[in-house]
């Protein structure tokens, strides 16, 4: 089910990780709330001045009057939150997405040549409410807020269309908000078609029965298998689908955190103790019972953990090298041995295909040695575990209560979101077509798509000449690049052709439908699309995001950048902002998404979304040294006493952030009125965050994206025109010695 039925996201941490460190994840959703887009089939890829030179006008490219190259002393002892950078010529900037380190700086002088994103912002953080139910919130939740409040008007007021197709979205939009919120009918039924679901498993009693389950269409369609697999553009053929074959998702995410806990701290922890246990028991489990399925869930866990990639594993450089292992499905079975992958493929509809990808051949050898007749118990505890979990949301208020209270318990979010909100959200991430197309209906103009597109094609004719002069590329490979933003496809706002799903029907709650029978509904139908996918060409118009969210990727695989119509509204966009305020803000993202085309992932992708080595060996050595001075710039910054950032978890994300200020300062300094000053302003205040240390710990050690506050300070730090706006010299917290400064492209 779990690759068809958007999962609730969780925010999962162990108890000790947080005691120790006082940490965990930002997100611009509700504790818990939605994910981003992912970049491809299993690639991540859905950011008192004092007396300064002339403001709006830099000056030329040598170094300011009376500056020195070199180490500085800025005095820092540190002491304070996240500081501690001893030995490299780095500022020991507070962390300032964490308000309650902001609010202990109360009275204390900051000077915006010391710490400018604290400077521009300090009032915001310190002033700011969380809003309920988050546990973190910054301009991108703020204007998914603004969307979520238009979601729940289509859902509240449904307008009467004339459009067949938006006519059939309307019907299932409303058939699926209704029975989310209809709580009389979801506490009556309870955990009964859960249980229902899942009595063919509990059932089992040998291998062989484990293995006829596993082939049912239905465990595919909505239970958890014991593998993964999607149909996806094949990175070595990118014009056709292949399927790609993965490893199961954990309970507790990154695969790190088995190699640090037993069996009593898993038994403590509350997502395990608390959720889980409570739907167990509900569906007619003794506490005892509960307890020994606990157990052999985490057994089962701990022991594959080990040949599942850790995250930083996946972010790392070569990662998308290592996960694309080409297969026919002889050889799968071959690594497979008696894990029965051929069957399990063949319940998803995707025995067929020509092609394979297997992203962790590890895995796969080590489920031949798991999948035998002693582990069959812990096998079908974590089958049972996970799919619990997976529904804890759509059952009885009980059971949807007790889950946010551990999720907001472990993100230190205070309260709840709304239902309306929750609904809306629920109904975004079951079918999010059909309400991306009302939203669009309603709320992405064709005069706002034609805007943006003219700012993104000013900013891909600037990164052709800066391609053109980059001194670092040979010819060879400076005319390959130029080529793959050439044809880089741009999808703004919302697509000119939308994929006919009207054969999708869920049966309604007046009908005799529920929730978790919806599931069983549209899985099938999201199913029979991935079986369409298998050995067919790829139409390269259809999008395959979600109009409404608040978001903006890149996609390696289709070599093309998406601004979805959510992110254009709001503080992020409107027609009526000066340039500095669309360069700070729409402008940004812009720059950023084209920028990942050419980062350390997406540089391994062609024209076509092939993945291709497209460089000459010594122009590829003296990108990668660019990168490797990044990322040992982020390996000193110490957010949190003693636990630094991973430079090679978000070298593409910061890679993404620096390119695309510096396109956008080429782009101002043929401006002669380009108000600096009111630039990085806005660009700060554009990454301004408030949010739990609980959350920001996790971003830290799970996400691929720099803290927000690294975002605006570790990026401006690295260009002339900051240091000739505000005066910025040798001692000042914001300075950098030019030797030291980053610039990738």
């Amino acid at each position: 089910m779990n690759r068809w039925i958007k999962k609730i996201t969780s925010v999962i941490i162990m108890i000790a990780v947080l005691a120790s460190a006082a940490g965990c994840r930002k997100t611009d959703q509700p504790a818990a709330g939605g994910t981003g887009e992912t970049a491809g089939t299993a690639v991540s890829s859905a950011e008192e001045e004092p007396a300064a030179a002339d403001e709006g006008t830099p000056a030329d490219d040598n170094e300011s009057d009376g500056e020195e190259v070199g180490p500085h002393d800025d005095g820092a002892s540190g002491e304070k939150p996240g500081s501690g950078l001893q030995g490299m010529d780095y500022a020991a900037w507070i962390n300032s997405d964490v308000q309650a380190f902001v609010q202990s700086t109360a009275g204390e002088e900051v000077r915006l040549e010391d710490d400018f994103h604290l400077y521009v912002n300090r009032d915001w953080i310190m002033n700011t409410e969380l809003p309920s139910g988050y546990a973190s919130y910054d301009p991108i939740s703020a204007r998914s807020m603004e969307v979520d409040g238009q979601i729940s008007d289509i859902l509240r007021n449904p307008e009467k269309e004339s459009d067949p197709a938006l006519i059939h979205d309307q019907e299932l939009v409303q058939k699926y908000y209704k029975m989310w919120m209809d709580w009389d009918a979801r506490n009556e039924l309870g955990t009964e078609h859960l249980k229902e679901l899942l009595t063919p498993l509990m059932e089992v009693d040998t291998l062989d029965e484990l293995t006829e389950y596993l082939s049912m269409p239905r465990t595919a369609i909505s239970a958890t298998e014991l593998l993964q697999c999607d149909a996806g553009i094949n990175w070595n053929n990118a014009d056709y689908y292949t399927v790609y074959v993965m490893p199961v998702d954990l309970i507790f995410g990154d695969s790190m955190y088995y190699e640090m806990m037993e069996e009593s701290d898993a038994m403590a922890e509350p997502y395990y103790d608390t959720v889980i246990r409570h739907i167990l028991v509900e569906m007619g489990y003794t506490d005892d019972e509960a307890t020994e399925i606990l157990k052999g869930c985490f057994a089962f866990e701990k022991d594959i953990s080990k040949y599942i990639m850790t995250t930083e594993e996946q972010s790392a450089r070569d990662a998308v090298v290592k996960q694309n292992n080409p297969r026919t499905m002889s050889e799968l079975e071959a690594e497979a041995g008696d894990f029965p992958v051929r069957a399990m493929l063949a319940a998803y509809g995707a025995d067929g295909s020509d092609t394979y990808i297997l992203t962790e051949p590890e895995w796969l050898e080590a489920m031949d040695v798991l999948y035998d007749e002693t582990n069959v118990e812990n096998l079908k505890d974590y089958l049972i575990c996970y799919t619990a979990q997976d529904y804890a949301t759509l059952l009885d208020r009980e059971c949807y209560d007790t889950y946010y209270e551990v999720i907001n318990g472990i993100s230190g979010a205070v309260g709840t979101k709304s239902d309306e909100k929750a609904a809306a959200d629920a109904v975004n991430s079951f079918i999010p077509s059909q309400l991306g197309r009302l939203y669009a209906d309603k709320y992405v103009t064709d005069e706002t798509q034609q805007e943006v597109l003219a700012i993104t094609k000013e900013i891909l004719d600037e990164y052709r000449v800066m391609l053109a002069e980059e001194d670092f590329l040979s010819e060879e490979t400076r005319a390959e690049a130029i080529k793959k933003l050439d044809q880089m496809q741009l999808r703004i706002a919302k697509p000119d052709k939308w994929e006919d799903d009207s054969a999708l029907n869920i049966t309604g709650g007046d009908e005799g439908g529920n929730l978790i029978k919806a599931q069983d509904e549209a899985g099938a139908f999201w199913i029979s699309q991935l079986r369409d996918k298998v050995n067919q060409k790829v139409d390269r118009t259809y999008w395959t995001s979600k109009i409404q969210q608040v978001n903006a990727f890149y996609d390696p695989s289709q070599n093309c950048i998406t601004l979805c119509g959510g992110i254009l509204g709001g503080d992020l966009y409107n027609p009526n902002m000066s340039k500095e305020e669309l360069f700070a803000n729409v402008g940004d993202t812009i720059a950023h998404e084209i920028s990942h085309a050419f980062d350390t992932t997406g540089s391994q992708f062609d024209e076509k979304g092939n993945l291709r080595n497209w460089w000459t060996e010594e122009d590829q050595k003296a990108f990668a040294a660019r990168a490797d001075k990044l990322a040992a710039y982020y390996d000193e910054i110490e957010p949190f006493q003693d636990v630094n950032c991973v430079g090679s978890q978000i070298e593409g994300e910061a890679i993404a952030d620096l390119v695309a200020v510096k396109i956008l300062l080429r782009i101002a300094g043929k401006d002669s009125s380009f108000d600096y000053d009111k630039f990085f302003r806005n660009f700060s205040e554009s990454w301004r965050t408030i949010t739990t240390a609980q959350s920001e710990y996790y971003t830290l050690l799970q996400d691929t994206h720099p803290l927000a506050y690294l975002r605006v300070n570790a990026v401006v730090q690295q260009f002339r025109e900051f240091y000739d706006t505000y005066g910025i010299r040798k001692g000042d917290g914001m300075y950098l010695a030019p030797d030291q400064r980053l610039e990738v492209w």
